[in-house]
């Protein structure tokens, strides 16, 4: 069994990062502007395996699981991953995803939510379901060994100088948080028609973070482009045939780029 005592560790160092998240979360779902920042140092896995944590404390290694136990997934997205308003919704591209790799899912993807979007639904706390960042805790808490991330579609109707230094930091942090685990990007993507034109900026971007932490980065292109028949009648969410085409594409990218190491 894993170490729990250097996972315990992990979260107290990360509490403030993740602190700090939610509170940049809650400025941007209440409409305020910012301008562009300094982008955050970005820390590649080689340069926090072994060494020391960002908060200045020493990161204990994690014991190997035992062999046969299926390494836990955990997956933060939006409703793309949560597959909204289809028969698999709560569940979306997730467990297809976990079976074809051999993972235990736990699936913590928010509907209406980004990298820097909030979303007010019903059962959402006061001031909204919080972006991104501040999945952080409860992915901690599932102690997982890969986080697999996809979404930034909801971001898209936000301004760039918030976005962006909202997907470098979140990926900053994620990979404070998860030194040694595998992080796993798909890119944003769009429905079966034209992306608008702040979709590619916020690809890019995206792109360019997973790189900088060591993150495998799964490039999903226009994957829905001119299939309305994997899109519901809603013209936002891709139908539960949709969401098994995302599994199995991201599958295959996974197994592409494992090949070419």
């Amino acid at each position: 069994m894993r170490a729990r005592e250097s996972r315990g560790h992990r979260r107290r160092l990360t509490a403030a990062l993740v602190a700090t998240a939610i509170a940049g979360a809650a400025v941007v779902a209440y409409g305020a502007r910012a301008v562009e920042q300094p982008e955050p140092p970005m820390l590649a896995a080689s340069e926090v395996q072994g060494g020391d944590s960002p908060a200045g404390g020493h990161m204990e290694s994690a014991d190997p699981k035992p062999q046969g136990e299926a390494p836990v997934a955990v997956f933060i997205g939006d409703s793309y991953t949560t597959g909204q308003n289809t028969p698999l919704e709560g569940v979306g591209f997730t467990e297809r995803l976990a079976e074809l790799r051999g993972w235990e899912p736990v699936n913590l993807a928010v509907s209406g939510t980004g990298y820097a979007k909030s979303h007010d639904l019903s059962w959402c706390p006061a001031g909204g379901c919080v972006a991104y960042p501040g999945v952080i805790a409860d992915a901690l808490a599932a102690d997982p060994d890969v986080v697999v991330v996809s979404g930034g579609r909801n971001d898209a109707g936000l301004d760039l100088r918030i976005v962006g230094p909202a997907i470098d930091r979140f990926y900053h942090d994620l990979r404070s948080a998860f030194p040694t685990e595998e992080i796993i990007v798909t890119s944003p993507i769009w429905s079966d028609g034209p992306p608008p034109p702040e979709l590619e900026p916020i690809q890019e971007r995206v792109e360019r973070a997973a790189a900088r932490i060591g993150a495998q980065h799964v490039d999903l292109g226009g994957l829905f482009r001119h299939r309305p028949e994997l899109i519901t009648d809603d013209g936002i969410h891709p139908t539960a045939d949709g969401l098994l085409l995302m599994a199995d594409r991201i599958d295959a990218r996974l197994d592409a780029l494992a090949a070419a190491d």
